[in-house]
């Protein structure tokens, strides 16, 4: 005589196989992309400017990277020598049809000689850029300082990872007593972080002298909300520039729309508090 399976138990086992159906097929589907948010209302509010590193798609040719950061919702980007090509019209071009601009080109080689330095000059000139990132050696700041006021182009001096040059503020708060407004710092805190430094105490001591700050993998368990907090305190109305150095591919998208998306969560709490 047959088992009588009683209706419970058969309903039970439908619902079990119906559940690992749809759980396999939820684990075929692909994982969900974030999505960027740039917080353009708080930069304004606050006065500061959002850059895109290129640098952080070098695999890419300028174009596709441009796009790519015009799609996450930026304006402003971070040019670097690497990915300039030599048909700078072209790249203006680019960046004129999906409404972008270059803020800042560096960092780059500022050569030994003034002719060397026109031609940088000349090129983040023709790219209306506004900083020039560098790391130049102490004894070229003279010139540096004079060329900066003749092409109305800053110049942000950033600092490298100790031992590298400009690690320590108290030697780049000496080299810049007495220059002009055209000669800062590019901040960042990465170096500094790497430097043995704290990136608080480091913003406090450059206060004024701060015209950009790179900021990479944004975390708001790092110390990047409390700088930014410290630069709105201090008045601060330069660059942000984002990028993401880990990962590739796909993958270093993800990270660096987190990154984005981070950041813009903090510059909301900072423009809602006086």
């Amino acid at each position: 005589m047959k088992e009588i399976i009683p209706l419970r138990r058969i309903l039970s086992v439908s619902l079990l196989f119906a559940i690992a159906i749809q759980s396999r097929a939820y684990a075929d589907e692909p994982t969900t992309r974030p999505v960027a948010h740039v917080n353009h209302a708080g930069l304004v509010k606050l006065g500061w400017q959002l850059a895109g590193e290129i640098s952080t798609f070098q695999d890419h040719p300028a174009p596709q990277a441009i796009d790519l950061l015009h799609s996450l919702g930026f304006h402003h980007l971070q040019l670097s020598p690497d990915q300039t090509s030599n048909d700078v019209d072209a790249l203006l071009a680019k960046l004129k049809s999906v409404h972008m601009d270059v803020v800042s080109y560096g960092i780059v080689d500022l050569g030994g000689s003034e002719a060397d330095m026109r031609k940088v000059f000349d090129l983040a000139k023709k790219l209306r850029a506004k900083d020039i990132i560098a790391n130049p050696p102490d004894d070229s700041l003279d010139m540096l300082d004079k060329l900066a006021a003749e092409y109305r182009i800053n110049i942000a001096i950033v600092n490298m990872p100790k031992p590298g040059n400009h690690w320590n503020p108290d030697d780049e708060l000496r080299l810049l007593a007495e220059r002009s407004a055209r000669m800062g710092l590019c901040a960042d805190l990465a170096a500094w972080k790497q430097s043995g430094l704290s990136p608080v105490e480091c913003a406090n001591k450059l206060a004024g002298h701060i015209m950009e700050i790179r900021l990479s993998d944004v975390d708001d368990e790092k110390d990047e909300s409390a700088v930014l907090g410290t630069l709105k305190l201090q008045g601060f109305k330069g660059i942000c520039a984002i990028s993401s150095k880990t990962g590739s591919g796909d993958d270093r998208v993800d990270r660096f729309t987190r990154s984005v998306n981070t950041f813009s969560d903090i510059i909301g709490e900072l423009a809602r508090m006086r």
